[in-house]
C-alpha cells in the first residue's frame, strides 16, 4: 500500500463545499467512513466548527435512516483503519479505544471492516472488535446484505502482508474471482478495500466493472467519486481523521445493458464535513 499525499488546504475545502443538489429520491444511499485513525472527537484545529467526531457521525447516519426519502435505503459502511493509522504504531489515545468500539455499536453500521493490526491494538486494551465487523484476512471474504429489498454483495478485499508494498497480482485476481461469484446472486457488488489509492486504482483499471462500487481507505487522497474505465465502477475514498463522511446517492442500479455511472444521471456523490449542522449525539458523547 503505497502512500499518496492527501489533499489539503484550499483545494480540499473547495472540494468539500461542492456538494450537488439531488434531483430525485435515490434508489439506494451508501454512507462510508474510513481512515478515522482512532480520532473520535471533533478536530480541535479545524476552525471554529471543529469538524468531525463519532457523535456527529451518529447523528448523520440516524437522520438518513429516519428521513422518509432514504429510510430503508441506507447502507452504512465503516471501512478499514477506523481505529489505527496504517503507517503508525498507535492511535492518538489508545485508552479511548473501548469507548470507540461502544460508539460504533451504537451507530450500528450495516457493514464493518477491520484490519489485523487494528484487532491487535484493540486487544492491547482488552477490547474485542465491534460485533459484526469482518476481520480482513489474506483471502477475500464476501457477504450479502439486503438494502431497499435488494441483495447487495459485499467483497472485503484481502489484507496484504506488507501494507507498504504494491498489492500482489494474486490478491487482485482472488478478489476479482470472489466478486464475480456474487454477480448472479445480487443486484450490485460493493468492494471494501484497505489497500490505498494506488492499488485500488490499479484494480479498477485492470478489472473494470468487477465491482460496481469501490469504497476505499488506506494511504492516499480522499475524494467524492471517480468513474474510471467508462464508468463501470463508482469509486470513492475516505478522508482522514473522521472529519467527513462520504455519501453516494444511487439514482439507478447497475444491470441494464450499457449501464454506466454518470454524475447527475445514475448517481450523486458528496463528501460532507461533519460540522454544527449535525448536533452531537448525546449518548455517543457521554462515552468519552
Amino acid at each position: 500500500m503505497r502512500i499518496v499525499h492527501c489533499l489539503t488546504g484550499l483545494a480540499a475545502a473547495l472540494l468539500l463545499a461542492a456538494t450537488p443538489v439531488l434531483a430525485a429520491d435515490p434508489v439506494m444511499v451508501i454512507v462510508f467512513a474510513g481512515n478515522s485513525y482512532g480520532y473520535y472527537d471533533p478536530c480541535p484545529t479545524c476552525g471554529p466548527q471543529k469538524l468531525g467526531g463519532l457523535a456527529r457521525r451518529a447523528t448523520f447516519v440516524r437522520q438518513l435512516r429516519q428521513n422518509p426519502a432514504t429510510s430503508g435505503k441506507t447502507l452504512a459502511v465503516a471501512g478499514a483503519w477506523e481505529f489505527l493509522p496504517e503507517v503508525s504504531a498507535a492511535p492518538p489515545e489508545p485508552t479511548k479505544l473501548p469507548a470507540i468500539v461502544k460508539a460504533d455499536a451504537q451507530i450500528g453500521y450495516d457493514v464493518c471492516a477491520i484490519t489485523p493490526p487494528e484487532v491487535q491494538v484493540l486487544a492491547g486494551q482488552k477490547t474485542a472488535p465491534p460485533k459484526g465487523c469482518t476481520v480482513l484476512s489474506e483471502e477475500p471474504q464476501t457477504t450479502i446484505v439486503t438494502v431497499s429489498g435488494k441483495p447487495v454483495g459485499i467483497v472485503f478485499f484481502p489484507m496484504p502482508k506488507n501494507v507498504s508494498a504494491p498489492v500482489p497480482e494474486k490478491l487482485m485476481a482472488a478478489t476479482a474471482k470472489a466478486a464475480k461469484a456474487l454477480r448472479d446472486k445480487t443486484a450490485m457488488v460493493v468492494g471494501v478495500s484497505p489497500w490505498g489509492a494506488l492499488d485500488e486504482e490499479a484494480f479498477v483499471n485492470s478489472r473494470p466493472g468487477v465491482v460496481d462500487v469501490l469504497l476505499g481507505s488506506g494511504g492516499g487522497s480522499g475524494f467524492g467519486a471517480r468513474t474510471p474505465k467508462g464508468g463501470k465502477t463508482l469509486w470513492t475514498r475516505a478522508y482522514i481523521k473522521g472529519k467527513t463522511v462520504n455519501r453516494l446517492d444511487l439514482l439507478a442500479l447497475p444491470g441494464s445493458p450499457g449501464f454506466a455511472w454518470k454524475s447527475g444521471e445514475t448517481f450523486e456523490a458528496q463528501v460532507l464535513p461533519l460540522d454544527t449542522a449535525y448536533p452531537q449525539d448525546k449518548a455517543i458523547e457521554s462515552l468519552f
